[in-house]
């Protein structure tokens, strides 16, 4: 398990990440970003799970940044990290589905509790429905009918097996032995859109699936398409198909 910290103020980025045992809560990697262009990057490059991040920043505060990794790392848990105790920044902060907040100068009492809640539901969250058979083996068929030497169609079979969890580039990148760079132009001149773009449409793809084909309910199709926040799920699944998660199952499609 994975955790970044963003913060602008490098003293305090510094701080957080010597003061906390994170071995603790099972997290072996602690990176850290004083911007959301770094912390982008980072995302890019390593599989997260965690995100603490400060609210103010230059150049694109972490609201922004939050926005931008729900809608690319869905499986991602955010805590802010603020000076801001008004209730607008808590509010907003909230609504995006972030797990908590902290107020500066931090309690490390109260982002020990924090922690310990979130890993442990993060933990029993990994624990998701599996897809219904019969979807998995069209999904399967589907890929088998398109071939799999070139690595476009090695990386889109790798997207549908790995659709519930959480998927990096860097990871994709592994899997054919390009470069990330590489991948990401080819993908793009093969498929007609980004790879994270495509990532979000077979989410999407597949939960129409699974609300039709399936009497899971949308809190279970959410999980099992690898939205571990229901109501960022409804969102995302709003805005592309222009229905509820809901009143795409009643009408049918």
């Amino acid at each position: 398990m994975n955790v970044i910290l963003v913060d602008d103020e490098e003293v305090a980025l510094n701080a957080l990440r010597r003061r906390v045992d994170w071995g603790k809560y099972g997290i072996d990697g602690v990176y850290t970003a004083g911007s959301m262009a770094a912390a982008q990057e980072v995302f890019r490059q390593k599989p997260i799970d965690i995100m603490l991040s400060d609210i103010e920043m230059p150049q694109g505060d972490g609201l922004e940044l939050f926005e931008w990794v729900k809608l690319y790392y869905p499986a991602v848990e955010c805590v802010y990290v603020t000076c801001h105790p008004e209730f607008s920044y808590i509010q907003r902060a909230l609504r995006l589905g972030s797990a908590d907040y902290l107020l500066k100068p931090i309690d490390y009492g109260e982002l020990d509790g924090i922690l310990t809640a979130l890993v442990e539901r993060l933990r029993r969250e990994r624990h998701t429905e599996r897809i219904p058979a019969h979807i998995q083996q069209k999904l399967e068929r589907e890929d088998r009918e398109k071939g799999g030497a070139d690595p476009v169609d090695t990386v889109v079979s790798y997207i549908h097996g790995h659709i519930q969890e959480n998927i990096t580039i860097g990871e994709l990148a592994g899997q054919v032995y390009l470069n990330e760079q590489y991948l990401t132009r080819i993908f793009k001149k093969a498929k007609g859109v980004s790879i994270l773009e495509y990532i979000t449409d077979e989410r999407i793809r597949l939960a129409k699936e699974l609300l039709t084909g399936s009497d899971y309910p949308i809190n279970r199709v959410a999980d099992a398409v690898g939205y571990g926040n229901y109501s960022y799920f409804t969102r995302i699944f709003k805005r592309s198909t222009g229905k509820t998660p809901q009143a795409w199952r009643q009408s049918g499609g």
